[in-house]
């Protein structure tokens, strides 16, 4: 593929694609931070990875094919066995009585294409798909894994050894290596990768271990494990994680990786001391994949137009909003990977360090050794960075440390917990910051929220209740009867669920001069949304609208993501 990244260079250099100012730096980028060139040109919103692929294939001359919403029979997946599938990156989508339809990431492997012929014993026609979408057709092997998810789990669970009462260290450590219990987990684990899932929960109850799944936001059961084996399976997790595996009256906090086929999956892991027995949260976290561009994120239009400008700025502060778990880290880490360039020198202070990031300084907090956000902050500032990224403003030193930072000629990332934009600025004020200051510091506030995207597998047309279309129609001032509205219908693919993903839904607040006007003295949030209004600020609700409308989530989702 090197070969062909290679060319794409050239072939985005001769057409003007790109700017050719902008394609160097993405060009040397990937040079310098070892990454793939399609996935910088993608992240930072030069191109379309639809585009990127046709511009490939027809420099292969081979025909481009998206398969990103194509559900493949399983007799035709089958052709190619999974296992070579992976090796050579191919898959068969389509079968004629003439020939097999082979999406590939490299087109001119021959020996791939004879291995598949063989196999097949049909001609091939080759078409060239990206790596995104070929990941997505690989994952369609898993299908059956709830089934062989089952059979691994009933299998193990009558093998694996029952703990029961306290046990002394060196029997903790070899129930923890016991074959049937590390199956179990690896089982459990592999189930919540292919299920997309971001948390994974072990709660213990009375008389069973409950094993959950937090998918799309919702939590849910999947599984019930006898009440003996919870000691092996927090054993087992604790020496995973590096983690004090006798000590059961304190939390503790610790990662391991985990590899599934060429996925790299970080998980964050959290034991507490529960009622009966020790209780885990597994955070996962993708490692090996490409960080989501701004557009992937659900940002678009006017929104767009607007952080694109502000991240080109020296200086000030950019700062995103909204309740936890509503994915600001993520928008941050998005923006870090559009600024992280060779002319740059980034710095982090996090609470936790989610994704490692090449050639970017990244400082975790510890309360314990007194490291805290404005003691790294502090000093940082001696390590001559440009762009600063703090996790989040939580206090009176930590905000009077940010704006310094932004004040002395650096860009400030960071995080607060409000629930719309124009209230950032009240919330910084209560935090002892001085209104003068505010204004001239903050570029531009983000809020937003995460809705669940309608499956595409599945998705229909419907007419909501009249009393819910009233209500929208008074919260906007506008006529919606004319409105599209969509629903997930429910298929396999989304487990039924009519949900397959989510998206968000923003607010950016850009601070003008009448803004800035009057945060100077100290206005209200509601003062400050009426004039962003007036300016042409799109509200969350009216972003959650257009989303609506075209196709990308339901009504109930924004209702109930966005009070209006």
């Amino acid at each position: 593929m090197k070969k062909i990244e290679e060319s794409l260079y050239k072939i985005l250099k001769e057409t003007n694609f790109i700017k050719e100012e902008e394609l160097e730096d993405a060009y040397q980028s990937s040079k310098e931070l070892n990454r793939s060139l399609t996935d910088i040109l993608v992240f930072r919103g030069l191109i379309s990875e639809e585009a990127l692929g046709q511009l490939v294939a027809e420099h292969l001359k081979t025909p481009y094919f998206s398969l990103r919403n194509k559900i493949i029979p399983d007799e035709i997946l089958n052709l190619i066995p999974e296992t070579l599938a992976r090796k050579y990156r191919m898959v068969s989508f389509e079968k004629t009585d003439k020939e097999i339809h082979l999406a590939m990431e490299d087109p001119e492997n021959f020996e791939a294409m004879e291995l598949a012929k063989r196999r097949s014993d049909l001609p091939i026609k080759a078409f060239f798909t990206s790596k995104r979408d070929l990941a997505r057709a690989l994952n369609q092997y898993k299908r059956d894994i709830k089934k062989k998810f089952r059979n691994i789990i009933t299998e193990n669970v009558k093998k694996a050894s029952a703990v029961n009462g306290n046990v002394n260290l060196e029997k903790l450590l070899e129930v923890a290596s016991d074959l049937p219990v590390v199956k179990i987990l690896d089982a459990i684990l592999e189930y919540a990768v292919a299920e997309n899932a971001s948390d994974l929960h072990f709660e213990v109850l009375d008389d069973l271990l409950m094993v959950r799944l937090r998918v799309d936001g919702i939590l849910n059961d999947i599984l019930t494990l006898p009440r003996e084996i919870q000691p092996s399976i927090v054993a087992r997790i604790k020496v995973l994680s590096n983690l004090k595996i006798d000590e059961h009256r304190i939390p503790q906090d610790g990662r391991f990786k985990f590899q599934v086929d060429e996925a790299l999956i970080g998980i964050r892991v959290s034991i507490i001391p529960a009622f009966f027995g020790e209780n885990i949260v597994l955070r996962l976290l993708h490692e090996s994949a490409r960080p989501l561009s701004l557009e992937e994120l659900g940002l678009s239009g006017k929104n767009l137009d607007i952080i694109s400008k502000n991240l080109k700025r020296p200086n000030g502060m950019i700062l995103v909003t909204g309740p936890t778990g509503c994915g600001k880290t993520t928008t941050l880490y998005s923006i870090l990977n559009i600024l992280n360039t060779i002319k740059v020198k980034i710095c982090t202070v996090e609470d936790p360090v989610e994704y490692s990031i090449g050639r970017i300084n990244q400082i975790q907090v510890n309360p314990k050794t007194g490291l805290t956000f404005a003691m790294g902050l502090r000093a940082l500032l001696r390590h001559d960075p440009d762009i600063i990224m703090v996790g989040e403003v939580r206090d009176e030193e930590t905000a009077s440390m940010a704006i310094h930072s932004a004040l002395t000629g650096h860009l400030v990332l960071s995080t607060l917990h409000t629930n719309d934009a124009p209230s950032t600025i009240p919330r910084l004020l209560d935090m002892g910051a001085e209104g003068y200051l505010l204004a001239s510091t903050i570029n531009i506030a983000i809020a937003q929220r995460l809705v669940r995207k309608i499956c595409p597998s599945c998705i229909e047309e419907v007419t909501p209740p009249k009393e819910t279309l009233e209500q929208i129609s008074k919260a906007t001032g506008k006529n919606i009867t004319k409105q599209k509205f969509y629903q997930g219908k429910g298929c396999d693919k989304c487990r039924q669920s009519g949900y397959r993903g989510r998206i968000g839904i923003y607010e950016v607040l850009e601070v003008n001069e009448e803004i800035r006007s009057i945060i100077s003295k100290k206005t209200s949030a509601e003062k400050i949304r009426e004039v962003a209004v007036s300016s042409g600020m799109i509200t969350m609700f009216a972003d959650g609208l257009d989303k609506i409308a075209a196709g990308a989530t339901t009504i109930q989702e924004v209702l109930s993501a966005v009070k209006e």
